[in-house]
C-alpha cells in the first residue's frame, strides 16, 4: 500500500466572464479512499458545471531545490558605493 496521499478539489464552472469557483471536498485521502470518493462525486452528479479533480499531494507545496546566490565581490562593491552616495 502506498504512502501517498491526495485531495479532491471541485470546480463550479459559471461562464459568462465569470471566474471558476474551486473549492476542497476532500483531503488527506490514501488511494483507495480517493478512487472511492471520486466514483460516488461523478456518480451523484448530476450539474455539468461542476466538475472533480483528483490530486496527488506529492506534486503540491513542493518548492524548488534552488542552491542561494552568493554574491561576488563585484556586487558587494556597487553595493557600498551605492550607500555612501546618498544623502541621508
Amino acid at each position: 500500500m502506498s504512502d501517498e496521499k491526495f485531495i479532491i478539489l471541485q470546480q463550479h464552472k459559471f461562464g459568462y466572464n465569470v471566474q471558476d469557483q474551486w473549492t476542497v471536498k476532500f483531503t488527506d485521502l490514501n488511494e483507495d479512499k480517493a478512487f472511492e470518493k471520486m466514483v460516488a462525486l461523478d456518480t451523484l452528479n448530476d450539474n455539468k458545471d461542476i466538475t472533480f479533480h483528483l490530486l496527488n499531494t506529492k506534486y503540491l507545496w513542493q518548492r524548488p531545490n534552488e542552491e542561494p546566490l552568493v554574491l561576488t565581490d563585484e556586487v558587494k562593491q556597487d553595493s557600498e558605493s551605492n550607500q555612501e552616495e546618498l544623502p541621508f
